[in-house]
C-alpha cells in the first residue's frame, strides 16, 4: 500500500499530512520516525510518498531547495525484525 504525505515547515517545524496523518517534529527524521511508528502494525509493508510543498516552505529556506527530494519511505510490516 501506498500512502501520499505532503511535507512543509511551520514555526520553526516539519509537519507531515495526508494519509489520515497529521504529525510535526523539528527534524525530517523525527517525522519518519513517528511516520514508520504509526504505520508499523500493519502486516503487510507499506510505503510513503514524502512530498515536499516548496510553495509552503519559508522564503529562507529555499536556499536548500536542491536538498529537499521528494522521495518514498518504506515501512517493513509488523513483526519484521528489519
Amino acid at each position: 500500500m501506498t500512502a501520499g504525505v505532503e511535507l512543509t515547515y511551520e514555526h520553526g517545524r516539519w509537519r507531515a499530512r495526508g494519509a489520515g496523518l497529521d504529525l510535526v517534529h523539528a527534524e525530517l527524521g523525527g517525522i519518519e520516525s513517528q511516520l514508520a511508528a504509526r504505520l508499523a502494525a500493519a502486516a503487510e509493508p507499506r510505503e510513503v510518498r514524502l512530498e515536499f510543498d516548496m510553495r509552503a516552505l519559508p522564503r529562507w529556506l529555499h536556499q536548500y531547495h536542491g536538498h529537499y527530494c521528494n522521495y518514498t519511505l518504506h515501512v517493513p510490516p509488523r513483526g519484521n525484525g528489519a
